[in-house]
């Protein structure tokens, strides 16, 4: 049995200056060699345990973020916090380091990563992750993928853990605008 038949309006009804195409939801599938672990959060109340490094798994239910790290030579961790409102730390990217980033809670903000490596399967794609606030995610940067971050709350945290100890005299961090034509409107918050 059909239901009621639903009236079918035209395109040409609408007037001209509201025509449109239709919203996309379509998002375009990760960069290669970019990897993202959720984190799971242990709520009680008093609060929350949340792990974000591990080195080896030895109890059940250790051997996700174990298997994250097993080639992540941990170097360096470092934490930054923004305060500026309406600023976007990047682009850059590095060819012989990679980086774990996380957004603690509270804080949260958008990621932008743009694959670089003209022999990569996702050259020139785009990926962006909004992190924090809930969105518990550990993302891995591979060498050769720029990344840059919008920070969504004032302050804004973030943790993140290089495979390459910062060298002042041979820093390997090489900068893209951050308005390059393919990226600059993926940092904006969209509304509708």
């Amino acid at each position: 049995m059909n239901g009621p038949s639903t009236p079918v309006l035209p395109l040409e009804a609408i007037g001209e200056e509201f025509r449109s195409g239709t919203k996309a939801y379509r998002k375009p599938g990760p960069i290669e060699g970019v990897t993202v672990h959720r984190l799971p959060r242990f709520v009680d109340d008093r609060g929350f345990f949340q792990e974000v490094y591990r080195a080896k798994a030895d109890h059940p239910g250790s051997e996700a973020l174990a298997d994250f790290f097993r080639d992540v030579p941990v170097a360096q961790v470092n934490f930054t916090v923004v305060d500026a409102e309406n600023h976007v730390k990047g682009l850059h990217y590095h060819l012989r380091q990679q980086d774990v980033w996380f957004c603690p809670h509270p804080s949260k903000a958008k990621f932008v990563l743009l694959d670089v490596r003209k022999d990569s399967p996702t050259y020139l794609r785009t990926q962006v992750l909004v992190a924090g606030d809930g969105q518990d995610i550990l993302v891995r940067i591979p060498e050769g993928v720029a990344h840059g971050y919008r920070p969504l709350t004032n302050p804004c945290a973030l943790v993140y853990i290089v495979t390459r100890t910062f060298d002042v005299g041979d820093p390997d961090e090489y900068r893209i605008p951050w308005d390059h034509p393919l990226v600059k409107d993926l940092w904006e918050v969209p509304n509708g």
